[in-house]
């Protein structure tokens, strides 16, 4: 039925080939509902002042909307579209490079063996400590550039590799200021406790991010007018890293302050971190190749999410993968990620990330683009305004250069996105 008072739009996208998108409303889809999306022939999508007000089948959403003279119109005729890209976790602010250390794994030398011998994320703290912020800035923003020309419109960004207050303030600095810049919105994370800095000890530096660092932190958010609650605190709790007694301590420094909460957990040893992030209220639980039985069930009954990072698994040829299935047949929030950094997951690429999550994690098609969008956006606290193309929803949108979405974890040799559209504007792409 034809409206009487017609909609006025700013920018149509149409025709399209194959428009999908997940179905979920309410919250994160769990379970059996991550492969429900829907896949619409002939579509097209209505969009005023960046945000969605139409979208669906042409004929439906053109009949609805008004003289469109004055409307942009971006063809995609017989090509797939999607819900931009949510990368949930990243580390695409460092200094330096570990390109050393792929050659050291390709000989067999494992991450712990690395570490050990110099190499890992205190190499990446040696350079990112000399980078100044218009360093960190300038490259950071060629990262951006090549994530958005990858379909990834929104990122979430992790300090880390500075491992002291001057430094991990200088990193949330260029998050931040990367944010007010670029068309990529980024979801900023800090990251003091990725690794303990020589010559201090575990308790001793845990001691200084609770009593010092994450305060400063906070300060720096008064001073830019930028609420506390904008921002998450990690913690890698693991073998050789952060224990739980410490995880807690400095969880409860950030939700003192605020702050909201994720954790790097169970990547090679399952400490009881991921229990915590779901006691705690935690925004996500990352990595958990070694997750038990007992903390799926957890995180089933949360609102945490499970981060799965496939590429760093493949990147550092385990033989192990995170235990996507029985975290999805549970009932888990599963959400999939890059996790780009100088060392562990070299990989930006989400559409490459969404071929490994189909070949290692055994992930059907529909529930990768899910993964990856709606359920990544209630990750990072905004599953409420992107992360699906229905009305209300902020118009970030991705023409891929394919017909249909099987195309994308097939094609993972080359980049099939075509045209991105970041809050209503096509935007440059690299």
């Amino acid at each position: 039925m034809e409206r009487e008072d017609k909609i006025e739009v700013d920018l149509l996208v149409e025709p399209i080939g194959e428009l999908v998108t997940s179905g979920q409303r309410g919250g994160p889809a769990r379970g059996r509902a991550m492969a429900e999306i829907e896949r619409i022939k002939d579509g097209a999508i209505a969009v005023r002042d960046g945000e969605i007000v139409l979208s669906g089948e042409r004929d439906h959403v053109l009949s609805q909307i008004a003289d469109r003279s004055d409307c942009s119109v971006v063809a995609a005729a017989g090509r797939l579209v999607s819900p931009g890209l949510v990368d949930p976790h990243t580390h695409l602010i460092f200094g330096g490079d570990r390109a050393d250390e792929f050659m050291m794994r390709c000989q067999g030398k494992t991450y712990a063996e690395i570490a050990e011998a110099g190499g890992g994320i205190v190499a990446s703290m040696r350079g990112t400590r000399n980078a100044s912020l218009d360093d960190l800035v300038a490259s950071g923003r060629r990262r951006l550039d090549r994530m958005l020309g990858h379909g990834t419109t929104t990122c979430e960004v992790k300090t880390g590799y500075g491992l002291d207050r001057e430094s991990e303030l200088r990193m949330l600095t260029a998050i931040l200021d990367l944010d007010a810049e670029h068309p990529v919105d980024l979801v900023p994370t800090f990251l003091p406790a990725h690794a303990v800095p020589p010559g201090k000890g575990r308790g001793e530096y845990v001691e200084d991010i609770v009593s010092d660092i994450l305060p400063a932190a906070a300060r720096l958010l008064d001073e830019r007018g930028l609420a506390r609650h904008s921002i998450y605190v990690d913690v890698f709790c693991d073998r050789g890293y952060f224990t739980l007694a410490d995880t807690e301590a400095i969880f409860e420094k950030a939700l003192s302050l605020g702050m909201r909460l994720k954790v790097h957990a169970d990547e090679f040893e399952s400490l009881g971190a991921t229990a915590l992030a779901a006691e705690k209220g935690a925004a996500s639980a990352d990595h958990l190749l070694a997750i038990t039985d007992q903390d799926i069930d957890r995180l089933a009954a949360s609102g945490t999410a499970a981060v799965l990072l496939p590429g760093t698994s493949f990147y550092l040829n385990l033989k192990e993968h995170a235990p996507a299935r029985r975290l999805i047949d549970a009932g888990a929030a599963v959400a999939v990620g890059s996790d780009y950094n100088p060392g562990s997951c070299h990989i930006f690429s989400l559409p490459m990330i969404m071929g490994l999550s189909c070949l290692h994690l055994g992930l059907k098609v529909e529930e990768a683009l899910t993964a990856m969008t709606v359920n990544a956006a209630f990750a990072v606290g905004a599953g409420d305004r992107i992360g699906q193309l229905r009305e209300g929803y902020q118009a970030d949108i991705v023409i891929w250069d394919v017909g249909r979405l099987e195309e994308i974890p097939y094609n993972m040799g080359f980049n099939p996105v075509g045209t991105v559209i970041k809050k209503g504007r096509v935007v440059p792409a690299s």
